[in-house]
């Protein structure tokens, strides 16, 4: 029974991470339209690059995002105005194409860098454990789960208080009528983007606190992101959060009760009843 809820709660504080990663894909996704098959692969880069930060620079990875935030922003924003802006206009199996190309492409070229076998870093100022009774929990894993609930919060906050996350809101709702009301849709979009790439800096920054990267990582991750923002739903950012978390129970459920192999048999059995019971999502806008 220990083993049980031991992994439940990591699979809750993973959950947590999922929602920040889904997020950047919501962003992106419901702005936007893009059906955006990278977003793994920008996970997968950021690890990578809080790697390089730490291991050349003997920086902490949780104090990597200051770097790789801003880098992934402008690599999102150029992506779109090199890639996604050209596509906008053609059906979904052209952005299909095109985000699936710059998956392999990225992915290749972290093969050709890093090589194939697994990266780490060898210390983390927020390594340690929590024992309370027969439970231990990773210090690591908890202030990552505590610092993505933050984040999302602070993204909320920002598109329901500012003027940028307004026009992110109402681009998503009714482009023509938010170019009516003097909003850039090429601006919107690309900050949309930028912020989506960015978001993925801080959670490849968490998880490389306890864990490790390799170049077919981000497949896990875009995987998983999209089963979490079809479980959510559109337009809740809260509903975001709570779907992480049960993609992330029900992946240490399956660990737990039946086999470590099929953790994400569990999660696209989710994702397949969703989408067959409530196309919408859980917490999704009609």
């Amino acid at each position: 029974m220990e083993n049980i809820i031991q992994n439940l709660l990591n699979g809750a504080l993973m959950g947590c991470i999922y929602a920040l990663i889904a997020l950047g894909l919501s962003i992106v996704f419901g702005v936007m339209n893009v059906v955006n098959f990278a977003h793994g692969e920008f996970v997968m880069l950021s690890m990578y690059f809080t790697f390089a930060a730490g291991a050349y620079w003997v920086l902490d990875a949780v104090t990597t995002p200051l770097i790789t935030f801003p880098l992934l922003f402008l690599f999102g924003w150029l992506t779109y105005y090199l890639l996604i802006d050209r596509t906008l206009r053609y059906r979904y199996v052209t952005q299909i194409a095109v985000t699936v190309g710059l998956a392999i492409l990225l992915r290749a070229i972290a093969q050709m860098i890093w090589q194939a076998q697994p990266r780490a870093l060898p210390y983390s100022m927020i390594q340690g454990n929590i024992q309370i009774g027969g439970i231990n929990i990773l210090t690591s894993r908890l202030i990552a789960a505590a610092v993505s609930v933050v984040a999302i919060f602070l993204v909320y906050l920002f598109l329901m208080k500012t003027w940028p996350g307004r026009a992110i809101r109402a681009a998503s709702d009714d482009l023509d009528a938010a170019s009516l009301a003097g909003v850039n849709y090429r601006q919107t979009y690309a900050l949309s983007f930028g912020l989506g790439t960015a978001l993925t800096a801080l959670a490849g920054g968490l998880l490389m606190t306890f864990q490790q990267v390799d170049p077919t990582m981000g497949l896990r991750f875009g995987l998983l992101s999209w089963c979490v923002l079809a479980l959510a739903g559109l337009g809740s950012v809260p509903g975001l959060l709570i779907s992480g978390v049960i993609v992330g129970g029900a992946e240490a459920l399956a660990m737990s009760v039946w086999d470590p192999r099929s953790r994400l048999l569990a999660v696209y059995l989710i994702f397949i009843l969703v989408l067959w019971l409530r196309p919408r999502g859980l917490f999704g806008r009609k």
